[in-house]
């Protein structure tokens, strides 16, 4: 039995707003033609809860403890914006490249306050070339680096082997450390606050563009969403901060919301997740969250030793999205963990994505996840219906639904022409958090927004690329239209093929799968590729896992896997959200670059 009532939760969709609507616990004056922004509403913090603390840094085993108050990131924030433009100017990129600390926040609200747009990005390998690096600053052509110390010092010291950076300026939090200035700024609210590097952008990177006005409009509806009290909240997050979900989801939202955030690095949850629950515990937090992944990491990690006097009853919201959420992921979780206090109604499955800022649906706030169990073979040809029989089952969890100051249609792949309820259709989304679109890419943004006749109405929405259908206003994601594989005349999603192999064979990494297509003969076959545990490297055969595997996805898709191959643990690359990239994967299989230990093709 399942700890979740399936009864959907109706509600009325609402159209999308012309204008944000004001922030009124903020007391902003309605009448005056200055419009907040994020910048704005951290100086009135400052001033009204200066002491209070913001961004907390637990001591890991990279860096010491440190913090930040509401006052101090107004200050620091203050001084970072005038060395920035003592080297750049308004409009200007600057790359932002910071460990989890309080200097990446210096850092971004002094881009904020001096006009100049910020590019929060993970920190690659600066010893050796970066090929990632290289395409992004041809990308967006910075003006300025903005880096840690040891960062700032490799770019210097290590200058031949970034030989694209010539004339891009490199400045350290050093260059504003022990100062401090008031932070003013007045953007207009189509400025553009940042540029936010879309997951897995590698050959082609895609940098969206982020307005004030499509970052307040989006926090505005998170903490709707969310039913956020304001300065009433706390937060622990492990969520990196150049990734849209931990940018403006965890550490954003707790500025707009005069929140405590107890941040630790990505790095310490890979290896500690444990931790993460220790300090909601300790702490008593309310609204915690991050991928899927990141709550099935907890339950394969986490000992039992470590749940001796865990507290997760303060936990009310506890926000899952960024890839497919699995429902046995969902069960799993409430399972383990309800006797430490978390209760099911905590979890809030959510849709979103970076084009729409974030959040698009969610919630309601303490409602238990929204299940349906349909037909597989029906849902690959778009269509619902039940059942067929045990091996036809696939059961989908609910993304919550939308909120004022977002609309939803599923429209026809084809056409766009909006569909009714219960239709399998791609996700269309219009609103004041969906952004223009991506830097200097117009090809793809002509594409990327489709004019719709709504109730006679055109309107422009996003098309997001999801496969999905509305039920009683929950939305229900079902695929994405480009993964789709066509086998020998059956549509198959990477997504299912891959959530069907998890625990099938003891010596697979849980998770660690991915399915893709390659021409073979002329025709497309399927590839898996999956890795082992640790404990499995040295596998006497590994016949039996080929025949489990083969077994399952014939069992369940009638289809033969071209060939299956078994990779070492941590071998398929995944992005700041933990999407693992299938595409690198086939890529460098069809490159003959994938570094197997056994394969077994069909018929051997």
């Amino acid at each position: 039995m399942h700890p979740f009532d399936r009864t959907p939760v109706t509600i009325d969709r609402i159209a999308a707003p012309n204008t944000i609507k004001p922030l009124s616990h903020l007391s902003l004056n309605p009448e005056s033609s200055v419009k907040p922004s994020i910048c704005s509403i951290l100086a009135l913090h400052a001033e009204r809860f200066p002491d209070r603390p913001l961004f907390v840094f637990p001591e890991t085993r990279w860096r010491g403890a440190a913090s930040l108050t509401f006052a101090d990131l107004a200050a620091r924030g203050g001084a970072a914006a005038r060395a920035i433009l003592s080297l750049a100017r308004p409009g200007d990129r600057a790359l932002l490249m910071f460990p989890t600390g309080p200097e990446f926040w210096e850092a971004f609200f002094g881009c904020l306050a001096a006009g100049v747009i910020a590019v929060p990005l993970k920190t690659p390998n600066l010893n050796r070339p970066s090929e990632q690096l290289e395409r992004v600053v041809r990308d967006c052509a910075p003006t300025l680096i903005i880096a840690d110390d040891e960062s700032a010092g490799l770019l210097n010291k290590r200058a031949d082997l970034h030989p694209y950076l010539a004339g891009v300026r490199v400045l350290d939090p050093s260059a504003w450390r022990g100062e401090s200035a008031g932070l003013t700024a007045d953007p207009a609210p189509n400025d553009l606050a940042y540029l936010q590097y879309t997951s897995g952008s590698t050959s082609q990177p895609k940098a969206i563009q982020i307005s004030h006005a499509n970052l307040l409009a989006n926090l505005e509806l998170i903490r709707d969403r969310m039913d956020v009290e304001f300065a009433a909240e706390r937060t622990v997050t492990w969520l990196p901060h150049f990734h849209d979900m931990g940018l403006v989801g965890s550490y954003l939202g707790s500025i707009l919301n005069v929140v405590t955030a107890w941040c630790l690095p990505p790095e310490e949850f890979g290896l500690y997740p444990q931790r993460w629950l220790q300090l909601i515990s300790e702490h008593r937090a309310t609204i915690c969250g991050g991928p899927n992944f990141g709550f099935r990491h907890c339950l394969e990690k986490v000992k039992d030793a470590d749940l001796a006097g865990l507290d997760l009853s303060s936990w009310r919201v506890a926000f899952i999205g960024a890839e497919r959420i699995q429902p046995e992921t969902l069960g799993g979780f409430v399972d383990r963990f309800a006797p430490s206090g978390f209760r099911a109604n905590a979890l809030f499955p959510c849709y979103g994505l970076g084009e729409a800022t974030l959040l698009v649906t969610g919630g309601p706030a303490d409602a238990p996840p929204v299940l349906r169990t349909v037909s597989r073979q029906a849902q690959l040809q778009n269509r619902l219906a039940p059942p067929l029989d045990e091996a036809d089952h696939i059961t989908l969890s609910g993304c919550g639904q939308t909120g004022a100051g977002c609309e939803v249609v599923i429209g026809d792949p084809s056409n766009g022409t909006p569909l009714p309820d219960e239709s399998i259709g791609e996700v269309l989304v219009r609103g004041p958090a969906v952004t223009r679109g991506y830097y200097r890419r117009d090809d793809i943004n002509a594409q990327l927004f489709r004019e719709g006749n709504i109730n006679g109405e055109t309107r422009r929405y996003l098309r997001t690329g999801d496969l999905g259908f509305l039920s009683d206003g929950e939305l229900f994601i079902t695929g994405r239209r480009k993964e789709l594989m066509i086998v020998r005349g059956r549509n198959l999603y990477p997504d299912d093929l891959e959530g069907a192999l998890d625990g099938v064979h003891e010596s697979l990494a849980p998770g660690r799968a991915v399915a893709f297509s390659c021409d073979h003969d002329g025709q497309e076959a399927l590839f898996v590729a999956a890795e082992l545990r640790r404990s499995a490297l040295k596998l006497e055969s590994a016949e039996p896992v080929f025949a489990a595997i083969r077994a399952k996805i014939v069992q369940t898709f009638g289809v033969n896997p071209q060939e299956i191959i078994l990779l070492r643990p941590a071998t398929i690359p995944s992005t700041s959200s933990g999407k693992l990239q299938r595409l690198q994967v086939r890529e460098s299989y069809a490159t003959g670059r994938l570094d197997r230990l056994f394969s077994e093709r069909s018929g051997d």
